[in-house]
């Protein structure tokens, strides 16, 4: 009964793992870290949109620069004049009317205004884009290192699945062989039934894994493709090996600290919000300041009423000259905005003390991670070895009758764990080193 369970194990199994097995038969397309990097940034639609955002900041310091440029406006307008009541013996009267021979009314006018000093108030408007546009410029390097980043991990899990399961097949086909010599004393009456059973079990749990891990490359491909703006089951495999290579770390963590608070998008943007910030201190102390401007109007009206003494003639007026004006009201409108400013500019200086705080735990962190990741490799590189004899010797007793069945599987599994142990380690590596990459602005 339980014999028969086992096989129905193995169908159930055979039946899950047909699809992928199907799946792996198409050309699977090799592609390199760096490339799938290359296709996610062209790709990215969240990359396109901060770059239009860009765009828009360099057309608003394009806007703020042309207020240098005087203003010109043009109106003309036509209409026509009731006669005038004139009240001679009071409102309660009836009224004499003043009756006009031509009600036409007509004025087309031309005027300009050229500023020659605002307080700063132009200066520090096309210096807040400028800025603002930085800003921009900071927070797409950002979402360009986000991106990349998410690549990374998404490509390093690629490799640890394929990894895994290249293990896993390779242990599977270990557990059949014994399967078949187990059945073969079992056959001869050198061992029970259950060794038998037991060795089923080992290559059944080992074959669930398998299906697990074919699924998490389904998965794992998929957000690759998403990335890279490839169609959703396209196949591809990592082209770079899983060895550390020339990774390592040629700098002090003193190094990385100060590289990560020059070039690292988040302290550049930092900054910028506590230049915004002064700037904004500075908008509101120009509004305290006077205005001088030149002015001119020209206009052509009919009829005359404007100089005595009146005629129903059209009529041309010029006025040049300089206008000085001057908002007093802004001493005491604009006294606790003022003040409101400077504590916000001293809030972003705060906010920039908090960043590089955060952004040294984070150097800090990947920098330590990372060499412990190498002591981890190097270890589990000895495991390995250590593992496999621990297996020799198990597996050689065992069939000499000199040990049980369960220090062999326990011996298997050591061994199994010992190489996934290696990988998740060696990505691990990969990860943290990256990362610090990401924190000090150097991805």
């Amino acid at each position: 009964m339980r014999n028969t369970a086992i096989k129905k194990t193995f169908f159930l199994l055979f039946l899950l793992y047909m699809p992928f097995a199907m799946a792996q038969e198409k050309d699977s397309i090799a592609i390199s870290l760096e490339d799938a990097w290359q296709k996610a940034a062209t790709f990215s639609k969240e990359l396109k949109e901060q770059h239009l955002q860009t765009e828009i900041g360099e057309e608003h310091i394009k806007d703020a620069k042309s207020q240098k440029l005087p203003s010109i406006d043009f109106d003309a307008s036509y209409g026509k004049l009731a006669n005038v009541p004139v009240f001679v013996n009071g409102i309660t009267n009836d009224a004499e009317y003043i009756h006009l021979d031509d009600h036409s009314i007509y004025e087309a006018s031309a005027s300009a205004y050229f500023n020659i000093y605002a307080g700063g108030a132009t200066k520090t408007a096309i210096k807040t884009a400028e800025t603002k546009e930085d800003f921009l410029i900071h927070i797409e390097e950002e979402t360009e290192d986000q991106l990349h980043f998410e690549v990374i991990q998404t490509y390093l899990d690629l490799q640890r699945y394929y990894e895994f399961k290249d293990l896993i097949k390779q242990n599977i086909k270990q557990n059949k062989e014994r399967v078949r010599l187990i059945q073969q004393l079992f056959d001869n009456g050198v061992v029970l039934k259950s060794d038998v059973l037991r060795a089923k079990l080992q290559l059944s749990k080992q074959q669930t894994q398998l299906v697990t891990m074919q699924n998490n490359i389904v998965l794992a491909t998929q957000s690759l493709n998403i990335l890279m703006g490839n169609e959703d089951d396209l196949p591809i495999v990592p082209a770079d090996t899983i060895q550390l290579g020339s990774i390592g770390i040629d700098k002090a963590y003193e190094n990385y600290v100060t590289e990560t608070l020059t070039k690292s998008p988040l302290e550049k943007m930092a900054d910028n919000q506590i230049e915004l910030s002064e700037l904004k201190t500075d908008a509101l102390k120009a509004d305290k300041r006077p205005k001088i401007g030149l002015f001119g109007n020209y206009a052509y009206s009919y009829p005359q009423i404007k100089l005595y003494p009146y005629a129903e003639s059209p009529y041309l007026l010029g006025i040049a000259g300089v206008k000085l004006s001057y908002d007093l009201s802004a001493l005491y409108h604009d006294k606790h905005k003022e003040k409101a400013a400077e504590i916000a500019v001293e809030q972003q200086k705060v906010a920039k003390a908090n960043i590089e705080d955060q952004l040294r735990k984070k150097v800090k962190q990947a920098y330590s991670r990372f060499n412990e990741d190498l002591v981890k490799v190097n270890v589990a590189e000895e495991n390995i070895q250590s593992a496999k004899e621990n297996y020799r010797i198990v597996d050689q007793t065992y069939f000499n009758q000199l040990s049980l069945l369960t220090d062999l599987i326990d011996a298997d599994t050591q061994l199994l764990q010992a190489r996934f142990e290696l990988v998740n380690n060696q990505i691990a590596a990969k990860l943290h080193y990256y990362q610090l990459l990401k924190i000090s602005g150097a991805l």
